[in-house]
């Protein structure tokens, strides 16, 4: 018995160590098969003026820290945004910024990242961008949570307490924040954000063999949460294409009712002039890219197909068509070039194109960030920006 205990032992260590070194190589195999910035969650550092970047030289990133192969000299074209710009959910070479670059066939460096808003694309048009020298900056404002960004971004550097309007309503009591905060916990939460952080072995079975399950996963917590929370949508005329919608969170960033949101308005006009006071000291043109939410690009399909439409998901829909028209008066005002990228992604959408995740997420798919490629590229050759 002794040794029957013992050879159990030994056959159990064996396949232990044998799986967690066939773990290791595919781990090794993988990380030099795939880009890891394309499936692991980056590490960040802390920066004293945008608050965060990405550790250079780490999980596909360049020596800046940002989403690009190299670091060029100089770049023809540079472009600042979030986690829109940044690409998050896409491959690299999937990004606006990069399937843009191939259309213009010039050298275009993507400084975009999740968390940035209006006054850091500010801060890094007179510094990062300027020592690059472009001759085109391009600034991708996305609407579903950049005005948020500007209220908060006041609060907490301060170096730009001077943007603060006197008496304004504090940031910590904020309806974004509030809602954002009790958003629907996945299951073992921690543990998968520590893999997603260091596994490209789990962060590619998480997209091909784990997306079933976190569909399932993603579907349960919608129902749980209720269709003014999260709303499952499947376009009637293609069941295939379907998504989820997040409308409380977002109307609670964009809601022009909201005190937080009228004064995240106010900062972002100001930041825009002094974007373009910059661009134009600089002796570089600026456009502006309007990037509306996944919920707004789905409004006016909905309401053509009859769908019954939740009272939040309506307030939205109203709210940021409000939002964008005020900021476009504003842009058109103040002569700065911008080109509003829905109608493109609007177009596709009746064309039943799967432009956003099926799940949750709320950044778009490579072939939504195709369309808004597209779309600059576009703008760009008929006002003759790349001239």
């Amino acid at each position: 018995m002794f040794r029957t205990f013992i050879g159990k032992s030994t056959l159990l260590a064996l396949v232990l160590v044998s799986t967690a070194f066939a773990l290791l190589m595919g781990e090794l195999v993988l990380r030099f098969v795939f880009n890891p910035g394309d499936f692991l969650y980056a590490e960040v550092v802390d920066h004293p003026f945008v608050g965060a970047r990405i550790k250079p030289g780490t999980t596909g990133h360049d020596m800046l820290g940002y989403r690009n192969r190299e670091v060029p000299d100089r770049a023809d074209v540079v472009v600042l945004g979030d986690s829109m710009t940044y690409g998050v959910g896409a491959p690299r070479d999937s990004t606006w910024p990069d399937q843009f670059a191939a259309l213009l066939r010039k050298t275009v460096y993507n400084m975009g990242l999740g968390g940035y808003g209006p006054l850091e694309y500010l801060y890094l048009a007179e510094h990062d961008a300027a020592r690059m020298q472009p001759r085109l900056l391009l600034v991708g404002f996305y609407i579903g949570n950049d005005l948020i960004d500007a209220y908060n971004a006041v609060r907490h550097y301060p170096y730009l307490r001077s943007w603060r309007e006197p008496g304004s309503a504090d940031a910590d009591g904020t309806e974004y924040q509030r809602i954002s905060q009790t958003e629907p916990k996945k299951h073992f939460a921690a543990l998968r954000d520590w893999l997603s952080k260091n596994s490209v072995l789990y962060s590619v079975a998480r997209e091909v063999l784990l997306q079933p399950l976190s569909s399932w996963e993603q579907d349960r917590l919608a129902l749980q949460a209720g269709p003014d929370r999260q709303l499952i949508w499947r376009d009637p005329s293609r069941p295939s294409v379907r998504t989820i919608f997040n409308p409380q969170l977002k109307l609670s960033a964009m809601d022009p009712k909201l005190p937080s949101v009228q004064e995240g308005i106010r900062i972002t006009k100001r930041t825009f002039e002094a974007l373009q006071n910059a661009a134009d000291t600089q002796g570089r043109r600026l456009l502006m890219i309007l990037i509306p939410t996944k919920e707004r690009i789905y409004c006016r399909y909905l309401k053509d197909t009859g769908t019954r439409m939740p009272r939040t998901l309506a307030s939205l829909c109203e709210a940021e068509a409000q939002v964008k028209e005020d900021l476009e008066r504003f842009l058109v005002a103040r002569k700065i070039a911008y080109v509003d990228v829905s109608g493109a992604m609007e177009e596709q959408v009746q064309n039943h194109v799967q432009l956003y995740p099926p799940g949750t997420g709320s950044h778009p798919l490579a072939a939504g960030y195709g369309v808004i490629a597209h779309a600059v590229y576009d703008a760009i050759r008929r006002n003759h920006f790349d001239q």
